[in-house]
């Protein structure tokens, strides 16, 4: 059941996007920096932090518009039915894909890192079920969860990063801006396409209440802030390890955790209470995945319930998340997809769609951003 108004505050979709974001990229972006830039991996994430600000300051735009209408009504009255349909439909088809993948990475890690005997399918289905039952309950019950579990989040990544500190030598991070910068500005670009989940603002922002004007800016500032945690997490990474001893290891992040050693030692397993943060961050992530692709399939279609279409993605995810037959093959599948569709709903059709209201003669309040 959703609640009765079912509406957020902007702080709280400042704070749902930080968790999207930072699920997203924590434990590959750092390797992925420091393989294509080098110890200069921090510097290219700060660079390609600031082509996402421009994407959020295009998607709020275009979102200020059409503050109350969402994006399948608004795509289809500005494109033409057909077109609108068809873009929606790839939306909803992007999202699905890029949850199945982050669904699967997250079960392989897990059986890896914590629960050895148990079945990758057992890890994949409980997760993907809380996702969903979370997910039926609305978006303002999303909100509600995200101010509670970013503290969650945050605070033991403070903390491992903290002891952290105790054990690093900064001198990896020299010479600065010594990688190509061909290398540099690829990396950036590779960063800034972790930035995907600012596409969800094109879902969520009629379920915004009465703050909207003062959206544009906080959204902005909130994808800026995302960024500067990424590299800073990316730079004290590299100190800690170097660039040689990062590229050979998968998830550079989660190597901290497991090499920290807790004050006293009271606790048996460290590994599953300081990993707890980028476990509450996958749930964030699919959560918001199951709920806007049946958000959109509900609007595509104008019929049924939410929680069908909340069932039918569910099915969806959990069979295309076993279609790659190893981890190997999932982070080629999703560093590709990226590639070719990450930048089409953060930058292209947010375009295409602000040049239709212009020739429509639709406009927006400059105030509202």
């Amino acid at each position: 059941m959703f609640s009765t108004n079912n509406k957020i505050s902007v702080r709280q979709l400042q704070t749902l996007l930080i968790l999207d974001i930072f699920g997203m990229g924590i434990t590959s972006l750092p390797g992925k920096m420091t393989e294509t830039a080098g110890q200069d991996g921090w510097l290219a994430l700060i660079i390609g932090t600031l082509p996402a600000c421009f994407s959020a300051f295009l998607i709020t735009r275009l979102c200020s518009v059409f503050p109350e209408e969402g994006f399948v009504r608004y795509s289809r009255k500005l494109l033409s039915y057909p077109i609108g349909t068809l873009l929606s439909l790839g939306l909803v088809l992007k999202i699905i894909a890029a949850l199945s993948m982050q669904l699967r990475i997250f079960s392989e890690i897990i059986k890896q890192l914590m629960l050895f005997e148990t079945p990758i399918w057992l890890i994949s289905l409980c997760m993907l079920l809380l996702g969903s039952y979370a997910a039926s309950k609305g978006y303002e019950a999303r909100g509600r969860i995200a101010e509670i579990l970013i503290f969650v989040v945050f605070i033991p990544l403070i903390f491992v990063f903290l002891i952290a500190l105790t054990d690093v030598d900064f001198s990896n991070l020299k010479p600065v801006f010594a990688s190509d910068k061909i290398k540099l500005l690829k990396a950036a670009f590779i960063s800034c396409l972790s930035f995907s989940p600012i596409e969800f603002i094109l879902l969520a922002y009629p379920y915004l209440n009465k703050d909207k004007q003062k959206a544009g800016k906080r959204i902005i500032l909130c994808v800026f802030l995302s960024g500067m945690i990424l590299s800073v997490i990316t730079a004290l990474t590299i100190a800690r390890f170097g660039i040689f001893d990062m590229l050979h290891q998968m998830w550079p992040v989660l190597e901290i955790m497991d090499t920290i050693d807790l004050p006293g030692s009271f606790i048996e397993r460290q590994d599953a209470l300081i990993m707890s943060f980028w476990i509450i961050s996958i749930f964030i992530i699919i959560n918001a995945g199951m709920f806007f692709s049946s958000l959109v399939l509900k609007d595509i279609v104008q019929k049924g319930t939410h929680t069908f279409f909340i069932v039918l993605s569910l099915i969806l995810v959990y069979i295309i998340s076993f279609i790659p037959p190893n981890i190997s093959s999932l982070y080629y599948f999703l560093d590709k997809m990226n590639v070719w569709t990450g930048w089409i709903y953060t930058f292209l059709i947010p375009i295409v769609l602000l040049i239709a209201t212009k020739i429509k003669g639709i406009g927006v309040n400059e105030d509202e951003i």
